[in-house]
């Protein structure tokens, strides 16, 4: 039990410099002090930093979590019903980066050049392929590169978010407005629907 307690202290102490300090003073050192516990336990729990960035991106990456929330529907889904599970998906993407603060911020470090855990890019390049292509394995997609649309909506909703923080603002769209984010959500399920459509599905 006091395994546990220690490991989660860390944990929650990588959550806690980056809201009150931001990625950059993450660190072996300020980690241990920041949960109390003594720094040897990061490699004796997680093996190293890059260990326990990526057991804690595990809770607030979303795309590192897809794979398992996912899977088994997308095992068992029909055919005719593998444009309402991308929906869902997709969907489900765009209200995680939303509403989880260490997910934006994880993104925003990354896309600043700052990201060294590479881990953590590794682990959700893997699970979010993987899910995708367990997704292309069920239709037919007549050679038409599904990959390419699907990064097109998955970077659209990353970028519309995260542009949108601090100025919400974005081509004459106020998305301060809960209005603007219910018309973003049916044009990307309209995305959708035109990229089956090509398909016959």
């Amino acid at each position: 039990m006091e395994l546990k307690r220690s490991e989660m202290q860390l944990i929650e102490a990588v959550s806690t410099i980056i809201t009150e300090e931001g990625f950059s003073k993450i660190g072996i050192n300020k980690i241990a002090r920041t949960a109390g516990c003594d720094k040897v336990l990061i490699y004796r729990y997680f093996g190293n930093l890059d260990g326990l960035i990526t057991t804690w991106a595990k809770k607030h990456d979303f795309y590192i979590q897809a794979y398992d929330a996912f899977i088994n529907k997308v095992e068992t889904v029909s055919q005719a019903n593998l444009r309402e599970i991308t929906k869902e998906i997709l969907l489900s993407q765009l209200h995680f980066t939303k509403e989880n603060k260490m997910h934006q911020e994880l993104l925003l470090w990354e896309l600043s050049g700052g990201l060294k855990f590479n881990a953590i890019r590794n682990l959700r390049e893997e699970n979010g392929h993987k899910l995708q292509k367990m997704l292309e394995l069920k239709a037919d997609t007549k050679g038409l590169n599904i990959s390419m649309y699907i990064t097109l909506l998955i970077a659209s909703i990353n970028y519309i978010v995260l542009s949108t923080l601090e100025y919400p603002q974005f081509n004459g769209i106020d998305f301060s407005n809960d209005t603007s984010w219910t018309i973003y959500e049916s044009t990307l399920c309209d995305y959708i629907d035109m990229l089956f459509e090509k398909i016959n599905l």
